[in-house]
Order: C-alpha cells, then sequence, then structure tokens
C-alpha cells in the first residue's frame, strides 16, 4: 500500500471517500470509475482524480485495463477464498501469540475506539466514520500482537478484501452483529481466554463473505 504520507490531502480524501462508497455499496463491483463525473463530483483536475484512482489501483479495490475507464475490482470465488484463507492465517496467528495479559493503556485505547464505534452505528449517517472506526478497531487490536510486519501483512489482506466487504458491510443487521463481536474480543482479551479470541476474529469477517459467496452462486443466504 502506497504510504499516505506521499498523497496530498485532496487526493486522500477522494480515495478515502470512493474507497468508503466502495466498502458500503454504493459504488459496486466492476463499476466504472469515470474520470469526468469524478472531477464534477468532487471539484477537482484530471491529473488529482487520475492519482486517487491510481492509488486505489495500488490499494487493489480498483482496476484500470488499458485504455478503458478503472473500474470496482471484482474476484473470481477462487481469489476469494485465497484471500480469506490468508486472512483467517494471519488473525489467527495474531491472536496465538497476543501476550497476555496485553497492556493496559492499549486495552483502554481500544475500548475508547469501540465506544465510538458503537456510537457511529447506532446513528449510521455516516457512513465513512464508520469505516473508519471499524478499521482503527481492528488495526488496535491486531497491534496487541507487537509484530508489526503480521499487522502490515493484516492490513494488507483487509484491505484487498474491501470489494469483497460490500457485499455485507452496509447491512444493518450486520453492523450491530459487529458491534457484539467486537465487545465479544474485548471480553476475551481482558479474560485472557485465547482460543475464544482466536475463533472470534476467523468468525467475524465470513458474513459478508457469506453474502458475497451467495450473490455470486446463488446459494441461500442462511446456508
Amino acid at each position: 500500500m502506497t504510504p499516505q504520507s506521499r498523497l496530498s490531502p485532496v487526493v486522500l480524501d477522494i480515495v478515502e471517500s470512493l474507497e468508503s462508497d466502495i466498502i458500503f455499496g454504493v459504488l459496486r463491483p466492476n463499476e466504472e470509475l469515470i474520470e469526468g463525473d469524478l472531477m464534477g463530483r468532487f471539484g477537482s483536475k484530471r491529473h488529482v482524480v487520475r492519482a486517487a484512482i491510481q492509488e486505489l489501483v495500488t490499494r487493489r479495490v480498483s482496476i484500470k485495463p488499458r485504455g478503458r475507464s478503472a473500474r470496482v475490482i471484482d474476484f473470481t470465488p477462487i481469489e476469494v477464498a485465497e484471500i480469506y484463507h490468508m486472512r483467517e492465517l494471519l488473525q489467527r496467528e495474531a491472536a496465538h501469540i497476543m501476550p497476555m495479559p496485553v497492556d493496559e493503556s492499549a486495552l483502554n485505547s481500544l475500548k475508547e475506539i469501540h465506544v465510538r464505534y458503537v456510537a457511529a452505528v447506532s446513528v449510521a449517517a455516516d457512513r465513512k466514520l464508520i469505516h473508519k472506526l471499524n478499521d482503527e478497531f481492528h488495526e488496535s487490536l491486531f497491534s496487541l500482537c507487537v509484530n508489526k510486519e503480521l499487522c502490515k501483512a493484516i492490513a494488507h489482506y483487509t484491505e484487498a478484501s474491501n470489494p469483497i466487504r460490500s457485499y455485507g458491510i452496509a447491512v444493518k443487521n450486520w453492523l450491530h452483529q459487529a458491534t457484539e463481536e467486537h465487545a465479544a474480543m474485548i471480553r476475551a482479551i481482558e479474560e485472557q481466554d485465547r482460543a475464544t479470541l482466536k475463533q472470534l476474529v476467523v468468525d467475524h469477517m465470513q458474513p459478508t463473505r457469506r453474502r458475497w459467496e451467495a450473490l455470486h452462486t446463488g446459494m441461500s443466504l442462511h446456508e
């Protein structure tokens, strides 16, 4: 992922807005990102919009075929399975090596993010804020494993799964379920229940994946 420090504030704002739209299904997989439309939406010049699109390509949430407009990326079932397999391996390992008891100040920081996330979900008016706080919660959670390289890998595959998450992350019931599961993760850490935490960090990512699979294969959402 391109470090955010390399991006101008204007470009970064466009990137985060479009990525939030992808996460919450406003922009769907295979939908075109037309430069002229984006210039009008954000009041920006073409080179700024192009820089934002290139960053989305770098983040693997869009693709830019030669000679064609960029579009939101979509995945094959095999690609989805591989991405989620990597996420499961990495997140389970982070829970496995997490020192327990964890640092109290770090745990309090995680709890504070959770409180803000619950408040944002209860209002459900600011999708960008919900996305931001959700990512902050997981970054803070996995940072407790005290392995920076592992955390970088987790962040990479989480970001890669954003277009998959778009199929379910805006569903109201899922958002409330997510807040409950976040709270359960905090309790598992407080109780030093590593086995439960390892299961939670894997189970937590499955609802949006199942929704993607259901919509791509015609399976029932209850299967």
